[in-house]
């Protein structure tokens, strides 16, 4: 019975992620208690729009949702923050902490390659905003009222952490932000495990391959996430399917950069903070550079 595979196929795939996911979530509660949004306030203010490769990094090392990226990002813009430093820490959510730790579930090579493209992503990033996005925002207050984006469901902290100095961890908490981080991954995590076994139940390796599996898949890839909040490497179990299944490199790679980023909740909590027109065309223009990196990767890896 197709019920019994579907039921066989979900419990396999939650017995393959679990344990990235529990290693995932216990680490990055140890490091967002280590290091807070305060400290992240004072880090992002002090970075220079040359740095972008800097801000990069800080946005892999640090395992936030997107939601509360774009939180911090605002509370450093109104401390003074440039917009290249806090628009490409957003960016990074590609290549969080988490969602590397997931992303190894398929393979280490995978992990290194998500975490090389997200670099490259923002990187090219940088230089739009600086030519094109900046000079849109330069009338955007700098004194917004930041603690309104913490107040939805989608960021696993709340204003009250703003305050929180850091620099030392405590059983409790870890033990908070644990919570905190799994409220929001783990309805997505399981979205993702319940698309993923339909995919690999339901849809046909044909199917997959014409779809995804063409040199211009990483437009259509780039569009899968639009509807969901992948965070944190959610995304993987129905990626790893979607790989198995005859999807294509580029393709993979496009939607492990779109999917946490581009989204209606991002876009939700980003035009409460610079307005619905810029939030559409800061998105647009991190859709495209995804696009062309994976078309790019599609192109060389058919060769």
């Amino acid at each position: 019975m197709i019920f019994v595979q579907i039921l066989q196929t979900f419990r396999g795939l939650v017995i393959d992620i679990l344990p990235f996911f529990i290693i995932a979530l216990v680490i990055s509660a140890v490091v967002v208690e280590y290091f807070p949004a305060r400290g992240l306030d004072k880090l992002l203010q002090q970075m220079k729009n040359r740095e972008t490769l800097v801000s990069a990094f800080l946005g892999v090392l640090i395992p936030a949702t997107p939601a509360f990226r774009v939180s911090m990002a605002a509370i450093a813009r109104r401390s003074g923050a440039q917009w290249t430093p806090v628009l490409t820490f957003i960016a990074g959510a590609g290549a969080g902490l988490s969602a590397l730790i997931m992303t190894s579930m398929v393979s280490v090579q995978f992990m290194i390659l998500r975490l090389v493209v997200a670099l490259l992503f923002v990187y090219a990033l940088s230089l739009f905003i600086v030519k094109l996005i900046e000079p849109r925002l330069a009338a955007v207050a700098m004194d917004s009222d930041v603690e309104t984006l913490f107040s939805r469901d989608f960021s696993e902290v709340s204003a009250e952490d703003i305050n929180n100095a850091g620099g030392s961890v405590t059983l409790a908490g870890v033990w908070r932000n644990l919570l905190g981080l799994a409220r929001v991954m783990l309805p997505w995590l399981f979205l993702s495990l319940f698309l993923a076994t339909l995919v690999d139940v339901v849809v046909s390796k044909a199917t997959v391959e014409a779809l995804l599996g063409g040199p211009f898949s990483a437009l259509k890839a780039a569009l899968i996430g639009i509807p969901f909040y992948f965070v944190g490497g959610a995304e993987i179990p129905l990626l790893s399917v979607l790989l198995n299944k005859g999807m294509n490199l580029g393709a993979a790679v496009s939607l492990m950069l779109t999917a946490p980023l581009i989204n209606f909740p991002v876009l939700s909590v980003l035009g409460r903070w610079v307005g619905y027109r810029k939030a559409l065309g800061f998105m647009a223009v991190c859709w495209l550079i995804a696009v062309v990196i994976g078309l790019l990767l599609g192109y060389i890896d058919a060769r």
